[in-house]
């Protein structure tokens, strides 16, 4: 679509079971604005906003939302929901907290899962992604893939039944080999650790095993690195799909 502007960040619009929900919104409200313009969309027209998580360019730019749409719910995890508390204390009726998991409606479900402690400091970082039940497997949208990518998609499976999935999309925090990162496993809902993380054979290793869990699609995106990308591309063939700005994708894909 001509005339969008792009950012930091991972910001679908999704439709999907009779409902309209933005996924992040970026870190700029003018540039979102001028997106729902170009788009033909108004805040008004939003049945939910979910952000992922904590970092600026996944939630800034609520303000021009709930201006817009003062009775929006707003799905987070709770450090979301008190820097939106701190942000302006008059959003905190729109706040709605993801501890685990939620059905949203028959076929869209919300779910909190937390990383290793890395980039979080010593409690992780929670995230939420968004789930869709399709005839050909879920759909899972995930803003930087904190938890880890293949963690994500096995949990999607347990909370929802579902053993395939039709497209994972989204960041996947993916970084370059030699990466210092520490990874641990402090319960059950939190990603566990990996041996040789970032390596060109952990690379290997997930594509087998995403494959494995029944994965059909994918579309890394934001914080997805190469030589990851490179993987995904090479594993996947032509069930890669190469984000680009302003692309619609109609489920199942083909």
């Amino acid at each position: 679509m001509a005339g969008l502007k792009r950012a930091w960040g991972f910001t679908p619009l999704i439709k999907y079971d009779g409902k309209t929900i933005l996924f992040n919104t970026g870190g700029k409200e003018e540039i979102l604005k001028h997106n729902f313009q170009v788009m033909g969309i108004e805040p008004k027209d939003l049945d939910a906003v979910v952000i992922s998580h904590e970092h600026w360019e996944m939630y800034e730019a609520i303000g021009f939302i709930v201006e817009e749409n003062n009775k929006i719910p707003i799905y987070t995890t709770d450090v979301v929901i008190q820097l939106l508390r701190e942000k302006n204390p008059a959003w905190e009726a729109n706040l709605r907290s993801v501890s685990r998991f939620v059905q949203f409606t028959p076929s869209i479900y919300f779910q909190n899962l937390r990383s290793g402690r890395r980039r979080g400091g010593p409690r992780g970082i929670d995230e939420v992604h968004i789930i869709l039940k399709t005839d050909r497997g879920l759909v899972i949208f995930q803003g930087c893939g904190h938890p880890q990518i293949l963690h994500i998609v096995k949990k999607s499976k347990s909370y929802t039944g579902v053993d395939k999935v039709h497209l994972v999309a989204g960041g996947t925090r993916l970084l370059r080999p030699g990466t210092h990162v520490y990874i641990e496993d402090s319960g059950e809902n939190v990603s566990p650790p990996q041996k040789n993380y970032y390596s060109d054979e952990y690379y290997d290793q997930l594509m087998i095993d995403l494959k494995k869990e029944g994965v059909e699609y994918v579309m890394p995106t934001h914080c997805t690195q190469e030589p990851a990308e490179s993987f995904f591309r090479k594993s996947f063939g032509d069930k890669y799909i190469r984000q680009t700005l302003g692309m619609t994708l109609t489920f199942p894909i083909d």
